[in-house]
């Protein structure tokens, strides 16, 4: 089993989290391979944490596990708290692969995506 857990902010206001949630659905829809899980975290504010998530992915007995940064630009979560946490997880299930994505800032299309919203 492989997992994609989407790792966005958290925020106080409710809406804003539900979208995170609204996203990960489609996604979950959008995966077509059974084998391949679908999860959402927060770092603050909310949960599931990423503690929380990657522990799920773990005993849904997921052996790649990769990480998608729900960040604009690269800021302290994308470079030092999000590694952090991947750390600790690699350090506890050395078994188990883990994988930083880049953060949309960094995805391939973010200009046509942005473009094709004018």
């Amino acid at each position: 089993m492989e997992a994609l857990v989407i790792v966005a902010h958290g925020s106080k206001v409710k809406s804003s989290n539900d979208e995170i949630v609204d996203i990960m659905i489609k996604i979950k829809n959008s995966v077509k391979d059974e084998k391949i899980l679908v999860f959402h975290a927060f770092l603050e504010l909310s949960d599931p944490s990423i503690f929380m998530a990657l522990n799920q992915a773990i005993a849904e007995n997921c052996k790649r596990i990769k990480i998608f940064p729900y960040f604009l630009a690269a800021g302290k979560h994308v470079q030092e708290d999000i590694p952090c946490e991947i750390k600790k997880f690699k350090k506890l299930y050395p078994d188990i692969e883990f994988t930083l994505l880049p953060h949309i800032g960094k995805c391939t299309g973010i200009e046509e995506m942005i473009i094709s919203n004018l």
